[in-house]
Formats: C-alpha cells, sequence, structure tokens
C-alpha cells in the first residue's frame, strides 16, 4: 500500500518529494518504506500548505534516481494499493521509464473501490474515508502516514466486501 507526494497534480510535469509504502502479509503490517526525495526544484507554496513538506526537508534527500529503484524492490512481487492508484502509479511509472527501470506491477485503486462500497458518500477522499470508518485521525498527506491510514481503510472495505459475499475482485 503506498502513496506520492508531489510538487503538483501532473505526472509530466511534476516531480515527487515523499514516497511511503507499508507492506502488508497476511492481514498486518510487515515493514515501511518512506524516503523524502530531492525533486531538484523548488517545492510550490500550495504543496508546502498541503503536504507541510518544505524545501529544507528535501534538499539533502537522495534523488529518485537513487529511490525509485529502492521503493520497486521494496515493492517487488507484491500488487499494489494505492488512493487514486492511476495517479501515483503513473509517477511511477513515467519514473522508471526515464530512468529505464522496468515496473509492470498490478495495482488496485481504493477510490473506485470505495466508489462500488461506499455508494452512499459524495466523496472518497482518503480523510473522508477515515472517518466514514471511524479511524480516527492521521497525518494526512505525508506519504507513508496515508499509506497506513489507506490500509486500514483497505481492511475496513474488505470487511464491507464480505459482508456482500464478495470474496475476489473479480466478483466486483
Amino acid at each position: 500500500v503506498f502513496d506520492i507526494e508531489t510538487t503538483g497534480f501532473s505526472p509530466e510535469i511534476n516531480k515527487v518529494i515523499e514516497i511511503g509504502a507499508v507492506k502488508v502479509v497476511g492481514g498486518k503490517i510487515v515493514d515501511r518504506f518512506s524516503s523524502f526525495v530531492n525533486p531538484e526544484v523548488p517545492i510550490p507554496f500550495r504543496i508546502e500548505e498541503l503536504t507541510h513538506i518544505n524545501d529544507g526537508m528535501v534538499v539533502d534527500a537522495p534523488k529518485i534516481e537513487k529511490v525509485l529503484p529502492e521503493f520497486l524492490q521494496f515493492c517487488e512481487g507484491s500488487v499494489l494499493v494505492a488512493h487514486n492508484a492511476d495517479f501515483d502509479v503513473g509517477l511511477v511509472r513515467a519514473a522508471a521509464k526515464k530512468l529505464q527501470l522496468k515496473f509492470n506491477s498490478p495495482y488496485l485503486d481504493t477510490v473506485g473501490l470505495s466508489r462500488f462500497l461506499n455508494s452512499d458518500l459524495k466523496s472518497h477522499k482518503l480523510d473522508v474515508l477515515a472517518k466514514y470508518y471511524d479511524l480516527g485521525h492521521f497525518n494526512h498527506h505525508r506519504a507513508v502516514d496515508d499509506a497506513e491510514m489507506l490500509t486500514m481503510i483497505y481492511f475496513s472495505m474488505v470487511k464491507k466486501m464480505q459482508q456482500f459475499d464478495l470474496f475476489e475482485f473479480s466478483q466486483l
């Protein structure tokens, strides 16, 4: 389960500033990955306000050339889970292509899953789902914290799927 923070909202233009992930085995978090990434450009003020990540926090961080291979190794052999996964996976895919790294992991988008399971909700944002499932507060827009919360949200959605006798994604 992973999340990426960036300098903006375009995988083609903007840069990664943080990658966070948790590895889940047997329904339990067994490992964590967390790294700032030096984007080699200033972090826009609106992103700093949103993420609370500033230039001083990433200036000495490794560049994407070092962090992405470590992240891909962490995820190797896993099905990736992300909230609005096309965005996060798109960023990873674009960076991997630029660095000539292999990336073709299957992934699940929890936004789509939430729209199916929680059709009563008007919004399917991470903080809205955390409140909906009564999972408490978290440090929103920090990658590893978002990944940990998304893990708890995902577990809650799996329980809900089971209540509908859905045990395989192909049934969706």
